[in-house]
């Protein structure tokens, strides 16, 4: 039934019944309750050039837009999965969909149509959510800006449409207008909770919606115009540090418990960006909405000014979106922030000059770079120190002609180089980025002058493997798959500077490859008869000499020289190498071995000492040594919780030891997705990120079976 004006309605009554209507409909002239820019700031970036518009079909850049759009108080976005829709919405699948559903009960003549509490109905391109029978056919829903997910609107009655219209759309209160309608009408026309609750998974909006028309169906200016801002925001929002996440929402069942478990921490932006139907005003396109949630922080930590809104843009073109999301998202005016700087830095890119470019196989090379200004020497050179200082970190590499970027991980470096950074890389045929770092070149001299120009972004900075160990860690294993050797190489130069370093410190690398090019000089794990050699034993093991390994690489030569800087301070590194062309791998012998039987210092080898290791009741609250949290745990969230402590002056751990001392003994891996995954299981995405995820593969298998040996280990995937 659709509300109707009551006849017995006095003429005064009908007057401001008509006044309201128009208030409601007309342009307010107030100022908004959000702050304002006079104008867009111009863009510093290179965007995509503004496509040409269909013939007769001009953008509007002189009319008002001010007033142009018609109020409403929810906005239901239809999850669809596709970019374009018939001209009207309803009209889509044959006219069996959730758009036509919901203009039945609240368009013109519905049963729920109601002047004063306006629903807008929109189609977007975003993904409806995958529910546990996949065999279903389900539709979901945003609700803004309530800032509501609905997950699962099945297809197979109408009563999940009923549940959405009765449970979240009504109005929980009436316009004082509707005093005259009977209790029975008015009773039908208010919001029942009681409906909401038979829509399962319904969750609050954490991530930015970036809303744009791309409603070919209707005007071709949005089908031509949308999907090309579509492409520049996701573009350019992880350069300002907003991820984007893609794909359907995932909502954990029942059987994901024992996946991941914990509370997941997101990263501090995330947004979705999707191409939306007609929302009016296509002669201003394009047409773009940003809906930030109410419980978005700004970068000092405070409520974001615009939390809780939806900011609508008309006439947007490419070279206005990197402006809008910096006004519009990210903008941080601390006095503190400068932008002056050509320091590198993690949220702009900075130009790095070539110094040379070392093929060391012929699928790998060492790419080394440095400041291509001088003028920024001392901040590069005091930013360089605190990433090594932390200890795993790496940049990213951009590569202009398709703008994408890549992180790699830095070498250590030459004592004395403060700027300087050389990169393991590996050049892959499918890798747009690899290839194109392949084909810089070196300038003249040791500044490199002349040389191909890069630019990088970061630092980004990795787990926290010092205070993991704390002082009561004192072994670490690490199985390193091809360029996975380079935060090796990070966490051995970080591990002598731990507290305690100065004697009864072990750390053990097994470096996998593809060819024994890759890894020239260096002592392989197994003879030649496929026996493992006694490389945890307290035996020195001389079998692999020099002579027969041949001249050694230049990874090889700095793990020698990291070999003797432990040997010097007391300390024990070992490495040993597997060759896939050649038959050998590291197997469950070689781990079990590792874990069981660490490697003894020098010291503890001259006098027959054993160091005793102190024993971490680790607690379950502790993120930094409990293997339940740690797989919840992303390498920003890490790095947070550290500064937080820094700040506050809070000890992170809340362990108890013996004798005090806290922390675990490491077991780490690092390489190539299927490296990781057959030996410790796979790294997971969840809440817009990449996460440690549950211990598995061959390791989780070891443990399994008798995890005694590993109450003192902690797994990390790097």
């Amino acid at each position: 039934m659709s509300l109707r004006l009551p006849l017995h309605l006095s003429r005064q009554r009908r007057r401001q019944f008509a006044l309201s209507l128009q208030r409601l409909y007309s342009a307010s002239t107030k100022a908004p309750s959000f702050p304002t820019v006079p104008t867009c700031p111009p863009s510093t970036c290179e965007c995509v050039a503004t496509p040409p518009m269909p013939n007769g079909l001009d953008i509007d850049y002189k009319g008002k837009l001010n007033g142009l759009i018609t109020s409403y108080r929810e906005q239901v976005l239809i999850c669809t999965g596709k970019d374009d829709w018939p001209s009207r919405i309803e009209e889509d699948n044959s006219g069996d969909n959730l758009a036509a559903d919901l203009k039945e009960l609240f368009g013109r003549g519905g049963v729920y149509s109601d002047p004063f509490h306006n629903i807008s109905v929109l189609n977007s391109s975003f993904p409806p959510s995958v529910p546990a029978r996949t065999e279903l056919v389900n539709t979901s829903a945003y609700l803004l800006p309530s800032f509501k997910y609905v997950p699962f609107l099945p297809r197979v009655s109408f009563d999940s449409v009923e549940a959405l219209a009765k449970g979240y759309l009504l109005p929980e209160q009436l316009h004082p207008m509707h005093d005259g309608l009977s209790p029975i009408h008015r009773d039908r026309l208010t919001r029942k909770s009681v409906y909401g609750q038979l829509l399962h998974g319904v969750r609050d909006v954490d991530d930015i919606l970036i809303l744009i028309c791309g409603h070919g169906g209707r005007d071709m200016r949005c089908g031509v115009m949308g999907p090309v801002l579509r492409g520049e925001f996701e573009t350019q929002l992880p350069r300002q540090g907003v991820e984007v996440l893609r794909g359907p929402v995932r909502v954990d069942f029942e059987s994901d418990v024992e996946a991941i478990t914990g509370t997941i921490e997101k990263p501090a932006l995330t947004a979705r960006v999707g191409l939306i139907s007609h929302i009016g005003g296509h002669k201003f396109a394009g047409n773009v909405i940003i809906y930030l949630p109410p419980r978005m922080k700004a970068a000092d930590g405070t409520r974001h000014p615009l939390a809780g809104h939806g900011i609508w843009y008309g006439r947007v073109e490419p070279k206005h979106v990197q402006g809008v999301i910096h006004e519009t998202i990210v903008k941080d005016d601390s006095p503190n922030r400068s932008n002056s700087s050509s320091a590198l830095n993690d949220q702009t890119f900075r130009k790095f000059t070539v110094v040379s470019n070392e093929p060391i196989s012929p699928t790998s090379f060492i790419l080394t770079v440095k400041p291509s200004l001088s003028s920024d020497e001392k901040e590069n050179a005091e930013v360089i120190r605190k990433a090594w200082e932390h200890g795993l970190w790496s940049v990213e590499f951009k590569q202009p002609q398709i703008q994408i970027a890549r992180h790699y991980t830095p070498l250590p470096p030459a004592d004395g180089d403060g700027t300087t950074l050389r990169f393991l890389i590996r050049r892959y045929e499918g890798g747009e980025v690899s290839r194109y770092l392949s084909r810089l070149q070196g300038g003249r001299g040791p500044s490199g002058e002349g040389g191909d120009v890069v630019e990088l972004r970061g630092p980004h900075l990795g787990f926290d493997v010092a205070a993991r160990l704390g002082g009561a860690g004192r072994n670490v294993v690490f199985l390193a798959g091809g360029t996975g050797i380079a935060p090796a190489l990070q966490l051995a130069r970080r591990v002598l500077s731990v507290p305690g370093a100065e004697g009864g410190l072990s750390v053990r690398i097994l470096w996998a490859n593809r060819s024994a090019a890759d890894c020239v000089g260096c002592p392989r794990l197994e003879g030649q008869k496929g026996r493992s050699w006694s490389f945890w034993s307290t035996e020195d093991c001389d079998s692999a000499k020099d002579e027969d390994l041949g001249a050694a690489g230049p990874i090889v030569q700095q793990l020698r020289e990291l070999e003797a800087a432990y040997r010097q301070r007391g300390n024990a590194l070992e490495f040993r190498c597997v060759v896939d062309e050649e038959g050998s791998r590291i197997n469950t012998g070689d781990i079990t071995r590792a874990v069981n039987s660490p490697a003894l210092s020098p010291l503890e080898k001259d006098v027959g000492q054993t160091v005793t290791s102190t024993q971490t009741l680790a607690s379950s609250s502790c993120h930094l040594h409990s293997q339940r949290l740690l797989q919840n745990s992303t390498e920003e969230a890490d790095t947070q919780k550290e500064k937080n402590a820094q700040v506050s002056g809070m000890r992170e751990c809340n362990c108890t030891g013996d004798g005090g001392a806290t922390g675990k003994n490491l077991f780490m891996i690092s390489g190539p997705d299927g490296f990781v995954g057959a030996y410790v299981g796979p790294k997971v995405w969840a809440a817009g990120a990449e996460r440690q995820g549950p211990l598995g593969g061959l390791v989780g298998q070891l443990r399994k079976k008798d995890p005694t040996p590993w109450t003192d280990w902690l797994v990390l995937k790097q």
